[in-house]
């Protein structure tokens, strides 16, 4: 794809996700013809279904995740990322139920029937766009009878309904990452590091921004210390006890300084990137005794929804090829090196643990693999 395809491509998923997030309808067609309209079944109005079932020719479909399902009760086989369940014998309010409400045994019976939905199927790629809008992946679509590309143009034409491919989902993430330029850099005198200067990362084709925050002095062939650290609202600037982000923050930073240097990437990838409104909504199925991974599985999203491809153009920008990375998280250290980049050295990172999030850490560390401060 050419840089021109490309920049067309990212705007054209950006303009699709705010279409989405206003209760909006698309058009979403996949390399094999195929073609769906879809909305967010959390944003559905009670007349949706009959207008997707005029449009598209064909019935409404409910789309869950596998994590959603499972947490419904109905476990897919490995090879089935998503179900899809017919809705026409459903109500407005029993859909919106299947699609938010906090899982329990009788949300979805034995009565309703639901189909496996594969890998790169239109269920998937409708699944993975409402991710990329922070919306969550529950999917009302109907799909198009017609594969007639013209009568599709045609369809969306005549009723104001934007277009998107497939293959503009696959390219957005790694398109939007590699596109990250430093925009600006300050002295930034900060409380645990008065030598510290903020870098500032701009995605030439838009999105979101990130930044480096650089302590002391850097000597790329060194192997700097590095932390990954996402952004966490609630923990970072609000001083929450249900995490332990903002220690980890601090802490990271307090290391740095004592270090002599180091870098931080703050990266804009709130609640393990579901976004901050999907955040609380995974904290109030924790506060009904969810833990942190099951709480992401009932809102249809897997347990960590972050990838790393800013961080490593970011670090790519900055010149560092190797580095000792701050973390407890493995996934982390994969990512990187996965990316070409060498971990000289695992840093552990311990914070105080508190009443409060004494289970999450605990979590964090049983069902997400994070190793201890000790190993």
């Amino acid at each position: 794809m050419s840089q021109t395809d490309t920049n067309r491509a990212y705007l054209k998923i950006d303009r699709v996700c705010q279409e989405l997030r206003r209760g909006g309808m698309v058009m979403l067609r996949i390399g094999t013809g195929a073609a769906c309209l879809l909305r967010a079944a959390e944003l559905a109005r009670p007349d949706d279904r009959t207008e997707l079932q005029r449009l598209g020719g064909s019935g409404a479909l409910l789309v869950l995740t596998h994590t959603r399902m499972e947490s419904l009760g109905r476990d897919l086989p490995s090879d089935f990322c998503s179900a899809s369940l017919p809705v026409h014998n459903l109500g407005h309010d029993q859909i919106g139920r299947l699609a938010v409400e906090q899982p329990s045994g009788d949300l979805l019976d034995d009565s309703i029937s639901l189909m496996g939905e594969r890998r790169g199927s239109l269920a998937d790629y409708a699944t993975r766009l409402l991710r990329i809008a922070k919306l969550l992946p529950a999917v009302l679509l109907a799909r198009v009878s017609s594969r007639d590309p013209g009568q599709m143009q045609r369809l969306c034409e005549d009723n104001s309904i934007m277009l998107i491919e497939g293959r503009d989902i696959d390219s957005h993430i790694e398109a939007e990452a590699q596109s990250l330029r430093i925009a600006a850099r300050a002295s930034v005198p900060l409380r645990l590091a008065e030598d510290a200067e903020v870098v500032m990362f701009r995605a030439e084709l838009g999105g979101d921004e990130h930044f480096a925050v650089i302590v002391g002095t850097i000597d790329a062939d060194e192997a700097p210390l590095v932390r990954l650290h996402s952004q966490c609202i609630t923990g970072d600037i609000l001083g929450s006890l249900k995490c332990d982000c903002g220690d980890q923050l601090q802490g990271a930073l307090a290391m740095m300084s004592e270090a002599g240097g180091g870098i931080l990437l703050y990266l804009a990838q709130e609640g393990r990137n579901i976004g901050l409104l999907n955040k609380m909504r995974a904290y109030a199925l924790q506060d009904n005794g969810l833990d942190t991974v099951d709480a992401n599985h009932a809102l249809g999203f897997e347990m960590d929804e972050r990838y790393f491809m800013p961080a490593c153009r970011m670090l790519e920008e900055l010149g560092v090829q190797q580095l000792r990375l701050i973390t407890n998280n493995p996934d982390k250290i994969a990512q990187l090196e996965a990316s070409g980049f060498t971990v000289r050295e695992r840093v552990p990172l311990s914070t105080p643990s508190n009443r409060h999030n004494e289970h999450y850490i605990a979590t964090k560390r049983s069902r997400a693999g994070h190793m201890s401060d000790s190993e």
